[in-house]
């Protein structure tokens, strides 16, 4: 226990303290809490990763470390806000490896250099089980009335860009899909593993979108919660969601079906509603793939209109 406190305190003043910037509402990690004076319109969100449930085990420490706080990103990202900083929650398997303080230290670093964020605090346990972390970010200047709770009858539906590459990824981690069968294999593979939160294009949606949260449980299951949140139903056409080439490939290979890539998760792109007169102000990477109904299903239809999927028997990540 004597030794583990050493290593905790070392690690805090060491590695983690110079992660704070020099940001006085950190006080130098040296207390309780961290106090901040004066912040505009703080978005609060909290978010959790475990080795051998949101990443497979073995997964680099570093990478996991960049990676929890990365996902966490994303969510304030529904919010149009700016990142600020994070409070970190570390519980470290208590057969570690000494470097694992090195590593954990270099993924926040990598990641809170990138969007100029500052670590403000946390805790750290030694137990027995994987490396886990629970990542709380803190983000400015958010817009309040965004969420999953807006959206209106008529409105269309955008996606940020394609899905299912995330998912992809993790079967060529699992080896449950062959290198052989994918080009550029290794992109697919950091997609999974260095999400990519849509922070600048948050920004620009808040001012015109109804409703918006980022594709983390899967398209259809976050979909499904602003159809439930927004009292609606919706309709995609199965024509307009954006899959990669190497995801048709794999789909006509019979190697993942269309379900997989709908259903799977870890995306990160944004999706959300709009009013149809601003589907001017999309970017060019979105697409507008559906639209919201008076209905209580979210369905994916072709052309005509008929209907290929529909959401009952179909989920996304569930939690629990």
């Amino acid at each position: 226990m004597e030794k583990n406190m050493y290593e905790e305190f070392s690690f805090i003043e060491k590695k983690l303290q110079p992660l704070t910037f020099g940001n006085t509402a950190a006080r130098s990690l040296k207390d309780d809490c961290s106090f901040f004076s004066k912040v505009n319109d703080l978005v609060i969100s909290v978010d959790n990763s475990i080795e051998g449930i949101h990443v497979p085990l073995g997964t680099d420490s570093r990478i996991q470390a960049r990676r929890a706080v990365l996902r966490a990103l994303s969510d304030i990202a529904t919010f149009g806000a700016s990142p600020l900083c994070i409070l970190s929650s570390i519980s470290i398997p208590n057969n570690f490896k000494k470097n694992i303080f090195d590593k954990i230290a270099s993924g926040f670093k990598d990641a809170l250099i990138e969007y100029e964020m500052f670590l403000a605090g946390g805790d750290i346990t030694i137990y027995e089980g994987p490396l886990s972390f629970s990542i709380t970010v803190l983000g400015r200047n958010g817009v309040e009335n965004l969420g999953r709770t807006g959206a209106k009858n008529g409105d269309l539906i955008v996606l940020s860009g394609d899905i299912g590459s995330s998912f992809i990824g993790l079967k060529l981690l699992q080896n449950k899909i062959s290198q052989e069968k994918v080009d550029n294999y290794t992109f697919f593979i950091n997609k999974f593993l260095v999400p990519f939160p849509r922070i600048e294009l948050g920004k620009i949606i808040s001012s015109f979108s109804t409703s918006i949260i980022d594709i983390s449980d899967g398209l259809i299951s976050d979909l499904n919660h602003i159809c439930s949140q927004s009292n609606l139903g919706a309709r995609i056409n199965i024509n307009n969601i954006p899959v990669s080439k190497v995801a048709k490939n794999l789909m006509n290979s019979k190697i993942i079906s269309f379900s997989d890539l709908i259903t799977a998760g870890d995306d990160y792109e944004l999706l959300y509603t709009i009013n149809p007169k601003d589907s001017e102000n999309i970017d060019e990477d979105s697409i507008i793939i559906g639209e919201m109904f008076k209905d209580s299903e979210c369905k994916v239809v072709d052309e005509n209109n008929k209907i290929i999927i529909s959401d009952k028997g179909l989920t996304g990540y569930r939690h629990f």
